[in-house]
């Protein structure tokens, strides 16, 4: 079977499309920024090496900002992937948020070099939310088959577990039961057990999910972005989540 691609000038495509407009210029300007930040990096390296009177602490914290920024797009052109695609609904811009807000914090800690504990714990369980959102969204950027979806389902319980036990015993401290640290322990391990296997199955499902696709005359999924579509081959379908247009057709016998 071949798959004819075409635009859809609905409006029900409008919110997609205009999705993924926004999320090509927010792409280029995330690169722009994180190859702009290594152009700073690289230059204060440089500077470093080469000036006769250079300032350990003023340059150093211009340093660490201009990683900070770097640190920040990363996390944002992570995100994106997912969120232009509208998978797992707020979790990518939040990653993208959270991530930006947990850098943004990090300089003014190193501006202000707050003394105050809380500040820290803040800072930090930003960033704990920004990884979980970040893992979760790239993640959802390997569909696996109907009857191996219960493992990125139990991922992300686990996901979203393991953050909240990681957040919590950085506010607990030495106050944190054995009981609590040996339980957040197993369900790092388990998380990364089934996180490590879950690209390995969307490998393995590939081309299980090419072949029942081409065994009968139905259509279960978006060649561009592998949302779970319910149509029929030869007819014109359009994917409610990247808006556009295409039609499966058989192959002629030869």
């Amino acid at each position: 079977m071949s798959a004819v691609l075409h635009h859809s000038g609905s409006d029900t495509a409008r919110g997609p499309v205009e999705r993924r407009s926004v999320g090509r210029r927010l792409r280029r300007l995330g690169l722009g920024v994180f190859f702009t930040s290594i152009a700073v990096n690289a230059g204060l390296g440089i500077y470093a090496v080469l000036a006769p009177n250079w300032e350990a602490e003023t340059h150093g914290k211009i340093l660490l900002t201009s990683l900070c920024v770097t640190g920040a797009a990363l996390v944002a052109l992570a995100c994106e992937p997912a969120w232009e695609r509208s998978l797992l609904g707020p979790v990518p811009l939040a990653g993208a948020v959270l991530g930006a807000a947990g850098f943004a914090l990090t300089i003014g800690a190193i501006w202000a070099e707050p003394a105050s504990d809380l500040y820290g714990k803040v800072v930090t369980s930003s960033f704990v939310a920004a990884a979980a959102c970040v893992l979760a969204s790239l993640l959802a950027l390997a569909p696996l088959a109907p009857g191996h979806r219960w493992v990125v389902r139990i991922t992300f319980v686990l996901l979203t577990l393991g953050a909240l036990l990681v957040a919590g015993n950085l506010w607990l401290e030495d106050d944190a039961p054995t009981g609590y640290v040996r339980g957040m322990g197993v369900v790092l391990i388990v998380l990364a057990a089934f996180t490590v296997s879950v690209p390995v199955i969307h490998w393995i499902d590939r081309s299980a999910l090419v072949a029942a696709e081409a065994s009968d005359d139905a259509v279960r999924f978006c060649p561009h972005c592998g949302k779970e579509l319910a149509g029929e081959v030869g007819v014109e379908l359009r994917c409610s989540r990247c808006g556009r247009g295409f039609t499966v057709k058989p192959d002629r016998p030869t």
